[in-house]
């Protein structure tokens, strides 16, 4: 015989050897073994890569109002024109519908501003995720030279000036009237602000009569097309840091708006 007829019959024998063990190892696997991987392959199809929006998030009341105040006065900007709520319209979305917004002495800015709505749940802060809570995220606006241009010892002066400020601040921080109490009080009120149970919401729990044919095939389109790799989790939005191609940092605001996954919206 040959030494390659040799080898080929070699590895013909090989190769029945394995085919035989893997179908003994499947005759053989126990009853309970077999369901319990059915069930895993059926719970792994289960698994959808966003979540829901929660339908409530536990916060301090108190601070949800004092940020919400805090989050429209126009005394945090250097010249006493501009609140957050200028730029981030509750009732336009959480934006101002403007393609750059507009700061301080009516300067345009670099970008159009983000939306507020699930900003809590967002992966990274700002459009490229610069910081990384919502906490650390107040400074930019409010120091940017085109945005609220101010100083927080100029806020805090402003703010303490304010006896309603005083009193509400002093019940719920230690330090009273501090960046880093304003900051926390804006930032909780923020967190506040979310849209859940949206269609794709209802989607997603269960209720598969919530979106149309279309949308789901859109769905479905979105996910074996691979957009999942950057938009993902509860916010439709990165959870690796910024810098690549394979990142994305994104939001959805439920049932006001939300990037466009195949026509699905609120």
């Amino acid at each position: 015989m040959s030494r390659r007829l040799w080898s080929w019959s070699i590895f013909i024998f090989g190769l029945t050897g394995v085919i035989a063990w893997k179908i003994a190892a499947i005759l053989l696997v126990p009853q309970s073994r077999a369901t319990e991987i059915s069930v895993s392959a059926s719970v792994a199809e289960t698994i959808e890569p966003i979540s829901p929006i929660p339908e409530s998030v536990p916060l301090d009341p108190g601070k949800v109002s004092l940020g919400g105040r805090l989050f429209n006065d126009p005394r945090l900007s250097g010249d006493n024109s501009l609140a957050c709520a200028t730029c981030h319209v509750l009732g336009k979305g959480g934006v101002d519908g403007l393609r750059r917004s507009i700061g301080i002495h009516a300067q345009a800015g670099e970008i159009n501003a983000p939306t507020v709505f699930n900003s809590g749940l967002n992966f990274k802060q700002f459009w490229n995720g610069r910081a990384v809570s919502l906490e650390d995220q107040i400074d930019g606006p409010l120091q940017h030279a085109k945005e609220m241009d101010s100083q927080w010892p100029a806020t805090i002066a402003k703010l303490k000036l304010d006896e309603h400020y005083k009193s509400e601040f002093a019940k719920l921080y230690r330090d009273g009237i501090q960046p880093a109490s304003v900051k926390d009080a804006i930032a909780t009120f923020e967190r506040s602000l979310i849209t859940p149970n949206s269609r794709f919401d209802r989607y997603l729990k269960g209720d598969r009569g919530a979106l149309t044919r279309e949308e789901i095939d859109g769905y479905r389109r979105f996910k074996s097309y691979g957009c999942i790799a950057c938009h993902q989790g509860v916010n439709v939005g990165a959870t690796c840091s910024s810098g690549s191609a394979s990142c994305a940092i994104t939001s959805r605001t439920g049932g006001i708006s939300r990037p466009p996954i195949s026509g699905v919206s609120a």
